[in-house]
């Protein structure tokens, strides 16, 4: 699943934490966000800038769904996981006995683990995670160019607690 294809599926407050995360911690993607924006929907910056953030991120997403803008959705929704969402990283490299950083960043990959090792360390996931988290976390993960593995795909695509749509964030945060 292209990461470009996330921004229509997931709710807006999610959109609007997810740039919020990127501008609070990497001012320079962010504005690159602010410059693509601007330039795709030919609005000047400033104004762009004046703009409420919500506001201003909703037009962001519009630009960041599209297929030309894959590379830095893929960098957007990375950036959000490693700096609001490294407990649940690392909690499934534990899991699967991958050795990572603080933040579940992992220097070299292992060969796939056994189907009933991807599952526990799913289950595990989602019983203290956000199933929304968990599947947008594990589609970016499986999409890592040593990764790839042909068993999570098969979970992923599988899986109804997985699957990305646009849903309600009270049925996504419990």
């Amino acid at each position: 699943m292209a990461t470009c294809t996330l921004w229509q599926e997931i709710p807006e407050e999610l959109v609007h934490e997810v740039l919020l995360a990127v501008r609070d911690s990497d001012k320079r993607l962010y504005r690159v966000v602010v410059e693509l924006t601007s330039r795709r929907l030919g609005i000047r910056q400033a104004k762009l800038l004046e703009m409420a953030k919500t506001e201003r991120h909703q037009l962001s997403r519009r630009v960041l769904s599209l297929p030309q803008s894959e590379e830095i959705s893929s960098h957007l929704f990375s950036r959000w996981l490693v700096q609001t969402r490294a407990p649940m990283l690392c909690d499934w490299l534990d899991a699967l006995g991958i050795p990572h950083d603080q933040q579940g960043v992992v220097e070299e990959f292992p060969e796939e683990p056994a189907s009933e090792k991807l599952r526990a360390a799913l289950e595990g996931l989602l019983v203290r995670y956000p199933a929304l988290d968990v599947a947008i976390y594990l589609r970016l993960f499986n999409e890592i160019e040593d990764v790839g593995w042909k068993g999570l795909e098969e979970i992923l695509s599988g899986d109804d607690r997985l699957r990305i749509r646009r849903r309600e964030v009270s049925e996504i945060r419990g």
